[in-house]
């Protein structure tokens, strides 16, 4: 059995929305002055993007040493956040992109819609609930054995923690896979006005299914001013967006949220919705 003693220490909090986009919808743009509303308590509050969107060791795994190593989540902030950083402020403020940084800026937002601690969870526990008993007895077995060579206690949750590794495998080949059907659709912008802004969340990736051919149209909110709009079928105009439009992105990014809802402003067209209840859980 090893021990833990001289582990080397990995970044505890570890944000699953990225702290540059988080910034798009601060006031004003690109600072650090954010309008969050806890869906928890039903409240507003000024904060920075290093206090929001972050969730303890969501990225990290434990080494066959027992250490806890944070590779995962620094080869996607170097592979994914990196090189989408300056893409993103771009189509933030309106600038056109050329095939990199598209395609740099589609598996951002793939890998968005991915590493929500709440997808994670889902995706974890919709395995395990799979496995048939005899596999799941071959897992539990498996799994105190390593606890026993990482030093670690076995307990409910250490399951999940054994199978971290395969899962960020899962969460590559997904958003690879989302990437590149992104990449092949009609993206569109729909621009708003300050007074009526865009709003983000915990989780700002909207997808949603058609009959055969799965997901073909996605919206994500870019900026306060700015949201994308991809379409596997079709397209839509590019231009200013109406009331309406912004309202209806906004309801959708609302429904989905379960944590927080960061905005310019607290008014906001659809910001009725944020009563409590009224929001998906």
């Amino acid at each position: 059995m090893n021990s833990q003693a001289g582990q080397t220490k990995a970044a505890r909090r570890q944000h699953y929305i990225a702290r540059f986009y988080l910034r798009n919808f601060a006031d004003p743009m690109f600072s650090e002055n954010l309008c969050v509303y806890d869906m928890d308590t039903g409240r507003w509050n000024k904060r920075s993007s290093h206090g929001v969107g972050w969730f303890t060791h969501l990225c990290s795994s434990i080494d066959m040493d027992g250490r806890r190593k944070d590779d995962f989540d620094r080869f996607l902030k170097q592979e994914v956040e990196d090189p989408a950083a300056p893409a993103i402020k771009k189509l933030a403020t309106g600038q056109p992109l050329d095939a990199r940084e598209r395609s740099a800026v589609a598996l951002f937002i793939a890998l968005t819609a991915a590493r929500s601690p709440r997808m994670m969870e889902d995706v974890m526990n919709t395995y395990l609930a799979k496995l048939e008993p005899l596999e799941r007895i071959d897992l539990d077995y498996v799994c105190r054995l390593w606890c026993q060579w990482t030093g670690r206690t076995c307990g409910p949750k250490m399951s999940s923690e054994f199978l971290k590794p395969s899962s960020f495998g899962a969460i590559w080949l997904w958003a690879q896979s989302f990437r590149q059907r992104l990449e092949r659709w009609d993206w569109s912008e729909i621009s708003t006005t300050i007074d009526q802004p865009f709003v983000t969340s915990d989780r700002p990736v909207f997808a949603q299914r058609g009959d055969a051919s799965g997901t073909h149209l996605v919206t994500f909110p870019v900026s306060s001013d700015r949201a994308l709009v991809v379409v596997g079928r079709g397209r839509l105009k590019d231009g200013s967006g109406r009331t309406d439009d912004v309202y209806a992105m906004n309801a959708q990014t609302i429904s989905r949220a379960t944590e927080f809802v960061v905005a310019s402003r607290p008014s906001f067209p659809a910001d009725e919705l944020l009563k409590r209840g009224l929001a998906a859980s």
